[in-house]
């Protein structure tokens, strides 16, 4: 008997350290559910161990890495979101003077309406204008010679749709912040309009929403241009779930991918400083992209997020651009850059990191010999330190 619990003993201790060693030598470095980059196993040292910090990040990276930890959490989530769902309905019911047309699915994370395939966040009243922001627009209001434009994208971040008739959270106080020759607003009438031009499950907006965009963009700063028009409207055979229901675990959407297909003139791109192609459109066209539910086909056929991107399109005599925006950007970096000499997209989120160095817009504006300035994104660009180059949560 002693003889076989020591046998027994032995085998489940070897079952054990090959358990561990396959979690240890997992692959994966991010969370295609969560969006983020799992816990690596620590460097154990003294001043860890005795200070606990070693500890909770070995429970975090055996949690991260333990076989099945994405279903199992995908699971735990999905639970969270009905009880989350049955909890709201039934105090509608008990009080219906609370009622309101959100629906929590998630932490952070909304149905409205009765709309079960479409997920919005809803506004958050308290965020305030953080001191970066102020400082990025008095380098803004400081450049002289150059047209500055500034367009604020209203979504399901800064407009509450139980009351849609009121002002949109922070919107006019940025804005006013500003000094510029121009501004424009994407808005829309209530929550019907607002799902014509925004994916189900994502906070940018569609090809739709971007071509409106573009054309009321391209009115404040080249009136006199005419807008590139669409060669056709190409729809994907898959469904396009987006970062929505990728953070909330809720794959509710039924809208195919849809983009539209421009003929614009060839222009040299580079990324980061390097040439290269924007986003993998013409791969989307010919029939090479991802099916896999959680695929991120925004980020993907459009393009990333770089600290910097120039076109340079070989004309003369258009003037320079200098875009500075957010991920809303990315269908009409290109449709933008065809109306000038040079276009230069900088993301302030990530151009420190890249090029060692917060952002110097007057020597940045001087050195590119830059004549228009568009400020372009929605309530949570607006609401970074810009100055600073923070990173916004889950606008990729």
């Amino acid at each position: 008997m002693q003889r076989r619990n020591t046998v027994f003993i032995a085998l489940f201790a070897l079952s054990l350290a090959a358990m561990l060693l396959f979690i240890m030598l997992d692959p994966r470095r991010t969370s295609s559910l969560e969006n983020r980059t799992l816990t690596s196993f620590p460097a154990f040292s003294a001043s860890g161990f005795l200070s606990g910090e070693d500890q909770d990040a070995l429970e975090q990276a055996l949690g991260d890495h333990m076989p099945a930890s994405e279903e199992i959490r995908g699971a735990v989530r999905h639970l969270e979101s009905s009880v989350l769902d049955a909890e709201q309905r039934l105090i509608f019911r008990l009080e219906p003077g609370l009622q309101s047309g959100y629906v929590q699915i998630a932490e952070g994370y909304y149905a409205w309406g009765g709309d079960e395939h479409r997920i919005v966040e809803r506004p958050d009243v308290s965020r305030s204008v953080p001191e970066g922001l102020k400082a990025f627009a008095e380098q803004v209001n400081a450049l002289s010679g150059i047209r500055k434009v500034l367009y604020w994208i209203d979504n399901s971040r800064s407009v509450d749709f139980d009351h849609a008739d009121g002002e949109p959270v922070l919107r006019e106080t940025v804005r006013g912040l500003f000094r510029t020759e121009a501004g424009g607003c994407f808005t829309f009438d209530g929550y019907d309009d607002y799902c014509s031009w925004f994916y189900q499950t994502d906070h940018h907006w569609n090809n739709r929403g971007s071509y409106r965009g573009y054309t009321e963009i391209l009115a404040l700063l080249r009136p006199e241009d005419p807008p590139a028009e669409p060669v056709e409207e190409v729809t994907f055979p898959f469904v396009f779930n987006g970062s929505y229901a990728r953070q909330a675990s809720r794959l509710c959407a039924d809208e195919p991918f849809r983009i539209y297909r421009f003929d614009l003139p060839k222009a040299a791109v580079t990324l980061n400083g390097k040439r290269g192609t924007y986003g993998k459109m013409d791969a989307y066209l010919k029939g090479k992209y991802g099916t896999d539910s959680l695929t991120n086909h925004y980020s993907i056929c459009y393009g990333g997020e770089y600290g910097e991107i120039v076109y340079d399109t070989g004309s003369e005599g258009r003037g320079r651009l200098l875009i500075i925006a957010s991920s809303y950007s990315n269908p009409i970096n290109g449709l933008l850059a065809s109306h000038f000499d040079r276009t230069c997209v900088i993301d302030p989120r990530y151009y420190a990191e890249w090029a060692g160095h917060p952002l110097d817009l007057s020597a940045y504006t001087e050195e590119h010999g830059i004549t228009d300035l568009l400020l372009l994104g929605d309530l949570c660009f607006f609401a970074e330190d810009l100055a600073g180059g923070a990173a916004e949560g889950d606008d990729a």
